[in-house]
């Protein structure tokens, strides 16, 4: 049975600014959302106080004393959502410039359980009740994401100040006595909370830093593949000894000249080497090679510049696919390709029509109207071509429909004795 990778046990994180950055953004939009709450609550508890001292004359005195926690909360929070806009995040930071962030997030943690407690000791005194501390305390610990020790000393102080507040009283409440002790008790199992949300985070960043990983390698691997498949393709179109297209590199291109708008003119002009079958057997297969390579060479060639496709079909044939040029043209290439494969000077001392290594060809011209139109201009051509050679040989003749445009007559020229 197969089974799956296991991701690594620890991936280090302790100086990847990745982590931080990660942490750093999450704990900045839980930061503005909390601080957007916060202010609203704390406006509506401003006004409802100012509101209800100068409008209610029954309305308890002592309320006027709330203000002074509330409008902290409510500026202070205001001055969070104009610095900790999420948009304002740079996603290009430092180390330090993340760990800053983190460490300000703290600040704030710490100001809001402050606040809450103020208000919760001034709610006991009036209220008998410490709600608002404790609402702030469960918020705190399971919204944010942060270590522990970002935690503990807040929590301290406000232990040790609601045990202080306790013992003041002359008969202790049971709802504070309550209250007290849920906030006492809470205390170690919002620290685990929080522990528990660091390490969540923590396994989730390796989680998906492991997936990166993997997935960078799965495409990398996709993509070798890929390149290894077009070169398999390639080398599959590509004649091995020559290196240029092959008879499947033929039908390639030729299925993707079927893919044009019709009609088009296209010339096929077929290309054969004379007598190379002697000349293999007078200087032998290694030379006869060379002579490919280089025929081929200068086909490929002239082919690219004339944006035209060159090809060996087998043996000493090749042909030449010769979309949109006019006649004329077509005969400049002939003569281009004649002209620098003598400038090798190739030797054929087997052959009966010249002591140089000599070509025929034939090339048929005309309109595409349809993609069996291709084959057809094959045929046509390779007739041609098989004219020059029952002529003699080492000529070319080039036509469009029934009409010979160009007609080079098979040269013989006398060998030296």
């Amino acid at each position: 049975m197969q089974t799956t990778p296991k991701e690594p046990s620890s991936i280090p994180f302790e100086n990847d600014p990745n982590f931080y950055k990660q942490l750093a953004q999450q704990n900045f939009k839980r930061m503005y959302a909390l601080a957007k709450f916060f202010l609203w609550v704390s406006l509506g508890l401003v006004l409802a106080t100012v509101w209800c001292h100068f409008f209610f004359k029954s309305y308890p005195h002592y309320h006027s004393v709330y203000i002074i926690p509330y409008g902290l909360m409510f500026l202070s929070n205001f001055m969070v959502l104009l610095l900790a806009n999420p948009k304002k995040f740079n996603q290009n930071g430092s180390l330090d410039y993340y760990k800053q962030l983190e460490e300000i997030t703290a600040y704030y943690i710490c100001w809001l359980l402050i606040l809450s407690l103020s208000i919760s000791l001034i709610d006991f005194h009036y209220q008998h009740h410490t709600v608002a501390y404790i609402m702030s305390l469960v918020i705190c610990a399971s919204f944010f994401i942060m270590r522990l020790r970002y935690f503990i000393a807040p929590l301290i102080v406000a232990v040790i100040a609601y045990i202080l507040n306790y013992f003041t009283l002359d008969e202790p409440y049971i709802r504070y006595t309550f209250e007290m002790h849920l906030a006492i008790f809470l205390t170690p199992v919002l620290l685990v909370v929080a522990h528990f949300n660091y390490q969540n985070f923590i396994t989730s960043f390796q989680q998906e830093k492991y997936l990166c990983r993997e997935t960078t390698r799965s495409r990398q691997l996709a993509n070798e593949l890929a390149a290894a498949n077009t070169e398999l393709q390639r080398l599959s179109a590509t004649d091995e000894l020559t290196k240029i297209a092959n008879r499947r590199g033929f039908h390639q291109y030729k299925a993707a000249l079927e893919e044009r708008v019709h009609p088009y003119t296209l010339t096929v002009l077929m290309l054969d080497i004379d007598y190379f079958k002697v000349y293999n057997d007078y200087y032998g297969h290694a030379y006869g090679d060379m002579v490919l390579a280089r025929v081929a060479t200068v086909l490929n060639h002239i082919a690219l510049s004339t944006n035209s496709f060159a090809a060996r079909m087998g043996g000493e044939e090749f042909i030449m696919l010769i979309p949109d040029q006019r006649p004329e043209e077509i005969v400049i290439i002939y003569k281009r390709v004649i002209r620098d494969i003598q400038q090798f000077n190739l030797s054929n001392a087997a052959s009966k029509v010249s002591d140089q290594l000599t070509f025929s060809a034939g090339a048929y011209r005309g309109e595409i109207k349809t993609n069996d139109e291709i084959e057809e201009f094959m045929h046509k051509a390779d007739t041609l071509l098989y004219d020059i050679k029952k002529a003699g040989r080492n000529g070319f003749k080039l036509m469009e429909d029934e009409e010979v445009l160009y007609h080079l007559q098979p040269i013989i020229k006398h060998k030296r004795p």
